[in-house]
């Protein structure tokens, strides 16, 4: 499977995001090309302590670093630094290859910024990468049942532990699924809250100076969180106590909405 591919900049945005193309690579971290055949996509992490998207695209913009990846993404943006027609130095090495096929040469490299902090990459953004890698999926000719092959890390190519979170466990057997849905028609969501939604917690936290407790569904409770706590009342699973107050912190609401979110309220 492969695409020829001759355009720079097909996929202008993805699910509500613009890919914002304003921060080309310097050329010295890339090999133009009128056109290349393409077959696989490759995630990558920043591998940084903690950044963005932007951050990244800059670095490249202005540096020579003999390295590069098309896309940059984040919880909110994504930067596209490398044409696609061109070559980004992504996956390559200095020693034997991991993976018999996948290169530089017939890859596109995507880059999950460490939004989270701690070398992290966050849930949104993992989303947000899961729907930048279903449309570069349909735009090459990937099919749902072709991602298991075509989709990989940069450990899957050349053994890097990248991302250094999806070395074991289930991350990114979970990520692929997620691309699965999207290219299926499916939706999915992050488990993370919105910078809007965490800074109204914040606020409320700040004006009850830590001591937070929602005891009922009415104007003080985050809006966020009252269709949750509804449901859950509705089906007679959250209760009050003979006053009828709930006694709701906020990391209980968030773990509720979490849980609703992952469907186990259903």
């Amino acid at each position: 499977m492969s695409k020829t591919i001759t355009e720079g900049y097909p996929i202008t945005s993805f699910n509500g995001i613009a890919v914002d193309t304003s921060l080309p690579c310097k050329s010295s971290n890339y090999t133009a090309s009128a056109s290349r055949a393409v077959s696989y996509i490759v995630v990558h992490y920043t591998g940084n302590s903690k950044d963005t998207a932007k951050a990244n695209a800059n670095y490249f913009n202005s540096t020579s670093v003999e390295a590069s990846a098309h896309y940059f993404v984040d919880d909110s943006s994504c930067y596209q630094s490398v044409a696609l027609n061109n070559r980004a130095w992504h996956c390559g090495g200095t020693t034997v290859y991991k993976h018999a096929t996948c290169r530089n040469a017939n890859s596109i490299g995507i880059e999950m910024a460490c939004t989270a902090g701690n070398y992290t990459v966050s849930d949104t953004t993992i989303a947000n990468a899961a729907y930048l890698c279903a449309a570069l999926c349909a735009y090459i000719g990937i099919s749902a049942d072709e991602v298991d092959t075509y989709v990989l890390r940069y450990y899957d190519v050349w053994g890097k532990s990248c991302p250094a979170q999806w070395v074991s466990g289930t991350g990114f057997e979970e990520f692929k699924a997620k691309v699965k849905t999207i290219l299926n028609g499916g939706a999915v969501e992050s488990e993370d809250l919105t910078m809007t939604q965490y800074e109204e917690l914040n606020e409320r936290v700040s004006a009850l100076e830590g001591k937070m407790i929602y005891n009922y569904v009415d104007a003080n409770m985050p809006d966020w969180a009252v269709p949750t706590v509804q449901k859950l009342m509705d089906k007679g699973i959250l209760q009050g106590n003979e006053n009828g107050e709930l006694g709701l912190t906020d990391e209980l609401l968030r773990v509720l909405v979490i849980n609703d979110r992952a469907g186990l309220y259903d």
